[in-house]
C-alpha cells in the first residue's frame, strides 16, 4: 500500500454494468452476427457458382447427331401435317357452307316452281338456268369437300407414319441418354464434392481461427464481437455440412459435434468447479461472506448476534436482545474460524489491527491489501 493510503496493487473486480448498456451491447452483438452470416454466405455463395458439367457437353459424347437431326426433321415434317389437316379442315367448313346455301337455292326455287305449275305458269329459260348453276356449285363444292376429305385421310396416314419412325428414334435416343444422365450424374457430384471441399477450406479455417482467438480472450472487452463471430462461423459450418453431406451421414457428424460441444462445456464447467480462478474464487467468498456461510464448508457463521440465530431456508432469523445475553461472544470484535472446517475468517488486520475478512482481499478499515487472500486451488 502507498504512503498516500492507496493500495498500489488492486485486485481485478468486474464493474457492475448498467442493464441499458448490457441490453444495448446483446442486441448490437445478436445484428453484429447475423450480418457475419450475411457476409461469409457471399463467399460461400460465390463458391457454388464454380463451373459445372453442362449437360449438353456429356449429352454430346453418346448420342449419334444424324439421329437427333432426324428426330428433329420428323418432328418439323410432322408440325406440316398437322398445319396442312387444319387447313383442310378449314376448307370443309367454307365448302360445308356453300354446299348448303346452294341447297337452300335449289329448295327455295323448286317451291317456286312447283307453285308456279300449280298456278298454271311455265318456268323460262331463264329459271331453269338459275337451277342449274344452283346444283353446279352444289355438286363442284360436294366434290371439293370429298376431295379436302381425301387429302385429310392421307395426311393422317402419314402423320401416322412419321409418329412411328419418331417414336423409334426417340427410343434410340433415350436408349443413348441413359449412360450420359450416368455420367453427368457422377460429374455433377465430383463437382458438388469440390464446391464442398472449397467451402470447407475456406470456413473451418475462419471458425477455427474465432474460436481460438475467443478461447484466449474470453476475458477481454470486446468478446461479445469474437462471440458473434463464433456463432456466424459455427452457423454457416453447419450449413455447409448440411447441404453437401449425405443425409444418412450428416445425422451422425451433426450428434458426434453436439456430444463434443456439450462434452467440452461439461468439462470446462467441471473444471472451474474444481479449480476456479482467482476471480470466480472471489465472487464465491464474496457471496458466502454476504450470505453469513463459510466460503469454504457453507457451513453457518454463528458470529455475534448471530450466535443464537435460528437457521432457515431464507437465511438466519436473529435471536432477540434478551436470547443473546451480554458476553464477548455476542460481539463481532474476536476472531472467529469455522467450526466445521477450521478456516480462519476473520482475524486481525497486520496494518491497522481491526478485525478483518481473512478470505477477502482488502481490510474494509484501512484498505490493506493481502495478496494471498484469495489463492486458487492447485492444478
Amino acid at each position: 500500500m502507498s504512503e498516500a493510503g492507496t493500495p498500489t496493487s488492486r485486485l481485478s473486480v468486474q464493474p457492475t454494468v448498467p442493464r441499458s448498456l448490457r441490453v444495448g451491447s446483446f442486441l448490437l452483438s445478436v445484428l453484429l452476427m447475423f450480418l457475419f452470416v450475411w457476409l461469409l454466405g457471399f463467399v460461400l455463395d460465390d463458391l457454388d457458382d464454380l463451373p459445372g458439367p453442362q449437360w449438353n457437353e456429356v449429352l454430346a459424347r453418346h448420342e449419334d447427331p444424324a439421329l437427333r437431326t432426324r428426330a428433329g426433321q420428323l418432328l418439323a415434317a410432322i408440325g406440316d401435317i398437322d398445319r396442312q389437316v387444319a387447313r383442310q379442315s378449314e376448307l370443309q367448313g367454307e365448302l360445308r357452307a356453300s354446299m348448303g346455301n346452294a341447297r337452300d337455292a335449289m329448295s327455295q326455287f323448286l317451291s317456286l316452281q312447283r307453285s308456279s305449275l300449280d298456278q298454271g305458269i311455265q318456268t323460262t329459260d331463264a329459271d331453269k338456268q338459275i337451277l342449274i348453276q344452283a346444283q353446279e356449285r352444289f355438286f363442284e363444292a360436294q366434290d371439293r369437300f370429298e376431295a379436302a376429305n381425301a387429302e385429310i385421310a392421307a395426311s393422317n396416314e402419314a402423320r401416322h407414319a412419321l409418329q412411328e419412325e419418331q417414336r423409334t428414334v426417340q427410343e434410340q435416343l433415350e436408349a443413348q441418354e441413359r449412360p450420359a444422365r450416368e455420367e453427368h450424374q457422377q460429374l455433377y457430384g465430383a463437382h458438388r464434392f469440390r464446391v464442398a471441399v472449397f467451402k470447407l477450406l475456406f470456413i473451418v479455417p475462419v471458425f477455427l481461427i474465432v474460436a481460438l482467438v475467443f478461447s484466449r480472450k474470453r476475458q477481454s472487452p470486446y468478446r461479445s464481437i469474437l462471440l458473434a463471430g463464433l456463432a456466424a462461423s459455427f452457423w454457416k459450418l453447419g450449413q455447409v455440412m448440411f447441404e453437401h453431406f449425405p443425409r444418412e451421414y450428416f445425422k451422425y457428424i451433426a450428434i458426434t459435434a453436439a456430444i463434443a460441444i456439450v462434452f467440452g462445456f461439461l468439462l470446462w464447467m467441471l473444471r472451474k468447479a474444481a479449480r476456479p480462478g482467482r476471480d470466480l474464487l472471489l465472487t464465491r467468498y464474496r457471496e458466502a461472506y454476504r450470505s453469513h456461510a463459510c466460503p469454504v464448508c457453507a457451513f453457518p457463521i454463528a458470529r455475534g448476534p448471530l450466535r443464537f440465530a435460528v437457521w432457515t431456508r431464507k437465511g438466519p432469523r436473529p435471536a432477540s436482545a434478551s436470547e443473546t445475553g451480554a458476553g464477548p461472544e455476542a460481539t463481532d470484535d474476536a476472531p472467529y474460524s469455522c467450526p466445521s472446517c477450521g478456516t480462519s475468517l476473520f482475524a486481525p488486520c497486520t496494518r491497522c489491527d481491526a478485525l478483518r475478512h481473512t478470505l477477502l482481499p482488502y481490510c474494509e478499515h484501512c484498505g490493506d491489501e493481502r495478496s494471498d487472500a484469495v489463492v486458487p486451488a492447485e492444478a
